[in-house]
């Protein structure tokens, strides 16, 4: 319960997949933003109470799939989690919708404007115009790219003194338990695809468009001027049939990937980001970095310089709540700001949020 006389925030939540019911979820728990609506796009879940939407209790709040239903409602704030996979210039449209309605708007949906300097002009145009018209705010932001890439090298940078090279290392492992979506292993990632194909994620060029927003936002916190941004990547062939969670992976195809987005100077590579996939069979090579924890995914960044210095971060599988702790946090990190988003000067949010006023308000009485 919020204290007496507590400001609340009325929020409508659009999007009730997979991150989207956990921010769902995250909404109705906390005591200083109300529900007051909820859109969705499938028919079948038209009329069906929130709570069940993310696998609580009802919440009396049935969702709609008309927006102007929503609109009436007065929210202050919209958290936008409806994917923009394959209809970025749709997301972007509705957001741009909410916001010159003079609605605030949170998502984690459209990964580029997490850093709106680099991300996609006319996306920064369109959104900023519609906040200008509606007097309102546009926030983007979520795990990776998100407030890990950004919010936490952030913060170890502050006691960086020269900095000659700076890299995280993300480790996606597992994902066939962590992340059981065989269209995204299979069809993004390229688990289970013969050898010599171009995973979609490379060939559709998402690493550069989500990453370099992040590779580009290092650099500028830093000072360095890039010459170019470089991506080499490499797969991983099964040496057997490998058994996962999901399916077998044929011996000679896909089970793993690498690849890494840098900014260069000269020849040396200043700034990057490397992510490495892989399902639970996976016979890890020698030649890769391996993880501090055997089996855990986690995120490693590494500062060359004086002083030199380096941070893991993991996250912890709960042992009552089986989402996963990565999916769980990207919803945080928009549930979260919503205040601020709220209370901040009209326009998009140009750099990511921080500070205590972003610590989670959620009680665990």
């Amino acid at each position: 319960m919020a204290k007496e006389g507590k400001r609340r925030y009325r929020v409508v939540h659009v999007g009730t997949g997979l991150t989207g019911r956990q921010a769902l979820r995250a909404i109705i728990d906390d005591p200083v933003v109300e529900l007051v609506g909820v859109k969705v796009s499938t028919p079948e879940k038209v009329g069906v109470d929130a709570g069940q939407l993310c696998g609580t209790t009802d919440v009396g709040i049935a969702a709609t799939d008309d927006t102007s239903a929503v609109l009436a409602l007065a929210p202050e704030c919209v958290t936008y989690c409806a994917t923009a996979v394959r209809r970025e210039e749709e997301a972007i449209a509705d957001i741009a919708a909410y916001l010159e309605a003079g609605v605030n708007v949170v998502t984690f949906s459209t990964i580029p404007m997490v850093y709106p300097a680099v991300a996609p002009s006319e996306w920064r145009e369109v959104l900023e115009s519609a906040a200008q018209k509606g007097n309102s705010t546009f926030y983007a932001t979520g795990s990776e790219p998100g407030f890990i890439s950004l919010n936490i090298p952030t913060a170890l940078l502050a006691g960086a003194g020269r900095v000659d090279s700076y890299r995280m290392d993300e480790y996606a492992v597992d994902l066939d338990k962590a992340y059981p979506i065989w269209d995204v292993l299979h069809e993004s990632m390229g688990f289970g695809k013969p050898d010599g194909h171009v995973p979609a994620r490379i060939a559709s060029g998402k690493v550069n468009k989500d990453w370099e927003t992040v590779v580009r936002y290092i650099a500028d916190i830093l000072g360095f001027k890039l010459d170019r941004i470089e991506l080499e990547w490499e797969t991983l062939l099964a040496p057997t049939d490998l058994e996962t969670a999901l399916s077998i992976i044929p011996e000679g195809t896909i089970c793993a990937h690498r690849w890494q987005l840098a900014g260069v100077i000269g020849a040396r590579p200043a700034v990057a980001v490397q992510y490495f996939a892989a399902v639970s069979s996976t016979p890890w090579p020698d030649r890769w970095p391996k993880p501090a924890r055997e089996g855990e995914g986690g995120m490693v960044f590494r500062v060359e310089g004086s002083p030199s210095m380096s941070l893991e971060l993991y996250f912890e599988q709960s042992a009552t709540d089986r989402v996963n702790p990565g999916v769980a946090v990207t919803a945080m990190a928009a549930v979260n700001a919503i205040p601020d988003v709220v209370d901040a000067p009209a326009g998009v949010i140009a750099n990511p949020l921080s500070g205590p006023s972003l610590v989670t308000r959620q009680s665990r009485t």
